[in-house]
């Protein structure tokens, strides 16, 4: 079997591994609860990949209204979206299922924005997490952006270049949260699509340049350069909260900042560097392949294990307070949690995931037609 160089092959593998480092960093922020803003920078990284990823699966296939090439454009997006219900649909819906025995209160008070894509309205609704459930609000800015996505796509056509479209789109994403946050407040306003546009942008953007880069056409990022890009973002997060500088500010400023230190990440990650080849290790591929139920379960988990700690040491118990806090500490609970989370994921892998992908492969796209420029 021929070899082929980083810069040329079109799987990525690093991409893989790099989903278990963005859902890594979700996991410890929610059962540590730390200061730092772990979960913000995965959550950085899934949707830049995300806007990588699906923006070029639309343009490969000329999947947007009205678009010409192989196949009727209808029919490419309707196998577009049944795909994308097949992948993220059913392993939701079993997750949430599961919520509902624990019971969880903000399901059971409004269940209907939980079945529909609607959460993170919920969330800015409520201006709260749902307990245990307070992690779907991106699921569903998820699939609201595979609805908006195709649309903008279509009206890019009459742009000169996409560039300049997607160029709008940060801009828009920018101005949007300037002026929501002028008007109404900058709480829970990233949990709006249009406040994390750019992200998506972002990564729409770097796969514009990926067959260049591959080609060695473009600029090669240093590894350093992405580590001062990385450090730069923790240093601005904790100038803000030590200095007298408005939350507004943070919120304004923030996405825009993740969208540049994410794209960054990716260009750099697109030429397969040395220093990145743990990101291949097979353990990371694997549990990048089940990054989707990491994702799902792990905030319900923390429930049900706190609740059994309580019930296990009752209040009568002598030292009852002494030992729920030394077993709801953050390292028990990670050392308790893990191999269970990691025991779900597997399982909704092999007995619902990987059949439904088996399954979703039948509705094939039409011939690929070349990537938009």
């Amino acid at each position: 079997m021929p070899i082929t160089s980083p810069a040329t092959r079109t799987y990525q593998p690093e991409l893989l591994g790099l989903r278990t480092v963005a859902v890594g960093l979700v996991i410890l922020h929610h059962w540590t609860l730390t200061a730092l803003p772990l979960g913000d920078l995965g959550l950085m990284l899934f949707l830049v990949l995300s806007g990588y990823l699906i923006s070029g699966l639309l343009w490969k296939n000329n999947i947007y209204w009205g678009a010409t090439g192989p196949g009727r454009w209808q029919r490419r997006m309707g196998v577009f979206y049944l795909r994308r219900a097949l992948r993220i649909v059913p392993p939701y819906y079993v997750a949430l299922g599961l919520a509902a025995l624990l019971p969880l209160a903000t399901l059971r008070q409004h269940p209907l924005w939980f079945l529909l894509p609607t959460a993170n309205m919920l969330c800015y609704r409520l201006q709260a997490w749902p307990e245990g459930l307070g992690h779907y609000w991106t699921l569903a800015l998820e699939e609201q952006f595979y609805l908006l996505w195709p649309l903008l796509l279509t009206l890019f056509r009459w742009l000169p270049t996409t560039s300049r479209g997607l160029w709008g789109v940060v801009w828009f994403a920018l101005i949007f949260r300037i002026i929501w946050i002028w008007t109404a407040g900058p709480s829970f306003v990233l949990v709006l699509l249009p406040s994390c546009l750019d992200l998506f942008a972002a990564g729409a953007l770097l796969r514009l340049q990926a067959p260049r880069l591959r080609a060695g056409e473009g600029w090669l990022l240093p590894g350093w350069l992405v580590a001062v890009g990385w450090l730069s973002l923790v240093t601005s997060w904790w100038l803000i909260r030590v200095s007298p500088v408005p939350k507004a500010v943070w919120e304004v400023c923030s996405p825009t900042v993740w969208a540049l230190v994410g794209y960054c990440t990716l260009r750099w990650l697109l030429a397969g560097p040395p220093a990145a080849r743990w990101l291949r290790h097979p353990l990371m591929q694997w549990l990048g392949q089940r990054s989707y139920g990491l994702y799902l379960y792990h905030l319900l988990l923390p429930i049900f294990y706190q609740r059994l700690v309580f019930r296990l040491l009752p209040a009568s118990l002598p030292e009852a307070e002494h030992l729920r806090q030394l077993w709801l500490g953050p390292i028990p609970t990670v050392l308790v949690l893990t191999p269970v989370l990691v025991g779900l994921s597997a399982a909704s892998w092999r007995w619902l995931e990987a059949p439904l992908d088996k399954f979703r492969r039948q509705f094939a796209y039409a011939p690929p037609a070349p990537i938009a420029k």
